[in-house]
């Protein structure tokens, strides 16, 4: 098996700045405002800026000499940090054109935070956090850390639940296959259901998809969500 040079040990820093300065034009072109390529004192790292008067975000990308990298997306919401291991300098020219798309897609939203126990299922162990937004559900993949922590109590009660989050749909259902996104339009019968230990939300989509969400009885998800569809369901809600 052959590799080009650009795959063999540390990033080439100064072809990844060639690379780098290639995309410029065309994004100047579609209105981005994009910063000069910025240097560490020793070299070792650069990152560059791009913003963009209809995007919602700053995006700033960070590239060490190791193939680190650094994408963030800053915003009044929380800020978006993300980690990636890159071996050459084809993956970081697709790194820049998927990180300029995401910062196009990303839009501020209201969100309320139901619960962080929220699993999809009996067989499905790991807790999410269940999100109340404008026009719909999203469910959220924490992790085994969380999960252990969520043991000893709501995980509500340490955390706002209000929040001005930075949305975008396509990276939530790509980062995991259990993280779901249930919009209100496309519901057409759903049931509340609450136990001694677990409540849970089943859904039936007006294409025939079905989805199961659980939770801790201890958190406030089920009365907040029966406020919520009630008056868009009716009859179509069971509760």
């Amino acid at each position: 098996m052959t590799h080009d040079m650009d795959d063999l040990g540390p990033m080439d820093l100064n072809g990844a700045a060639t690379r780098l300065e290639a995309h410029i034009p065309g994004w100047q072109a579609e209105g981005l405002r994009v910063s000069d390529i910025q240097w560490a004192r020793d070299a070792y790292a650069l990152a560059v800026r791009i913003e963009s008067p209809s995007w919602q975000v700053q995006l700033t990308v960070e590239l060490y000499g190791a193939g680190l990298t650094v994408v963030f997306f800053l915003s009044a919401a929380e800020p978006v940090a993300e980690r990636h291991q890159i071996s050459s300098l084809d993956e970081w020219s697709a790194l820049l054109t998927d990180s300029v798309a995401r910062a196009s897609r990303i839009r501020l939203v209201q969100a309320r935070l139901l619960t962080s126990t929220c699993t999809t299922g009996w067989l499905d162990w790991i807790h999410g956090d269940l999100w109340l937004l404008p026009e719909g559900l999203m469910r959220i993949r924490s992790g085994f850390a969380r999960t252990l922590a969520n043991s000893h109590g709501s995980g509500l009660t340490a955390r706002e639940p209000y929040r001005l989050i930075a949305h975008d749909p396509a990276a939530v259902l790509a980062a995991h296959p259990t993280n779901k996104l249930i919009p209100f339009s496309g519901i057409a019968t759903a049931r509340l259901h609450g136990g001694v230990t677990t409540s849970g939300l089943e859904v039936v989509m007006t294409d025939g998809t079905r989805h199961k969400l659980l939770w801790a009885t201890w958190d406030p998800a089920r009365r907040l969500l029966r406020e919520r569809l009630l008056p868009l369901l009716g009859a179509r809600l069971t509760h």
